[in-house]
């Protein structure tokens, strides 16, 4: 009787430990079994970086796990993915499950609803997709990555080359000789300024001068006639007129003298009488000088 009851008690372990175990596989797989759970499928194309007990999300909010992952076509190749949701709620029949990595290598799926009013029910079919993640992005960038620290090392190699040739030391010091002419430059420059900032009172007061100056003359150059000046200098203008046709007419001397060829032509004879006279008396100056004795 004792050995029946011994035996009992370790058949009871043996299933409290199979219970346990079972219970503890289901809990770090993240499975509920208490819970009732509906299991839907969903069909990729790739399954890299999906794994087991990858939680499942809506909008945020933990629904449930994956399942199991297995070959449902070879030609092409497609995989079905399991997933047990926990949570009750309706699921459109044009959601869809789509999953990534995050940045730390860990896969997470999320179940994007739809707007469909034609409801899945547990063992449908819901499309699949992949998201790009940082790290495939990352992946992919690597072969450029690896490019671009070629040529970084390139050009810190031409760089080392370059600091270490003399030529580098005397542009330096052409440099540094440039900044000093500048900085005297600058110095200068504030000199004349200062200079300039100094005389400036004094080119103001000239500028205001000449300013009032100016305003004179504009009031003085406003309060003129001029209606009366343009009148004046219109007659001056008719009399210039009248004076230029008098002189050019024949009806007075100054007409005649301008005008007439006569008095041209008698100056002309008188002159050269006289010329023939001053020659004869230079000529024979005894005969002028008889009549001069004879007469007295």
């Amino acid at each position: 009787m004792k050995k029946t009851s011994r035996n009992a008690l370790i058949g009871l372990a043996f299933l409290a430990s199979l219970f346990m175990i079972y219970f503890g596989i289901h809990f770090l797989k993240g499975i509920n079994v208490m819970k009732q759970q509906k299991q839907y499928f969903a069909l990729f194309d790739d399954v890299t970086s999906l794994l087991l007990s990858s939680p499942v999300y809506v909008k945020g909010y933990q629904v449930g796990l994956i399942r199991s992952i297995t070959m449902a076509e070879k030609e092409p190749m497609r995989f079905a993915v399991a997933l047990s949701l926990t949570e009750e709620f309706p699921i459109p029949e044009d959601s869809y499950l789509e999953y990534g990595t995050d940045l730390f290598g860990a896969s997470m799926a999320s179940l994007v609803l739809g707007r469909s009013s034609v409801l899945l029910q547990p063992g449908d079919t819901i499309n699949g997709r992949k998201v790009t993640g940082l790290m495939d992005g990352a992946a992919k960038l690597m072969p450029r990555a690896d490019s671009i620290f070629l040529r970084i090392d390139s050009l810190l190699l031409s760089l080392q080359r370059l600091t270490a040739h003399p030529s580098w030391e005397e542009s330096i010091n052409g440099i540094g000789q440039t900044v000093n002419q500048l900085n005297q430059t600058s110095v200068r420059l504030n000199r004349m300024t200062a200079a300039i900032e100094k005389d400036l009172p004094q080119i103001s007061s000239n500028l205001h001068a000449v300013t009032d100056d100016l305003s004179k003359v504009s009031s003085e150059l406003s309060e003129m006639d001029f209606k009366r000046t343009y009148i004046v200098i219109d007659e001056t203008v008719n009399n210039l007129k009248i004076l230029s046709e008098r002189i050019n007419s024949n009806d007075n001397s100054l007409g005649l003298l301008m005008n007439d060829t006569k008095l041209h032509d008698s100056l002309n004879v008188t002159i050269d009488a006289a010329t023939r006279l001053l020659e004869d008396i230079r000529l024979n100056p005894g005969r002028y000088l008889k009549v001069k004795v004879s007469l007295f």
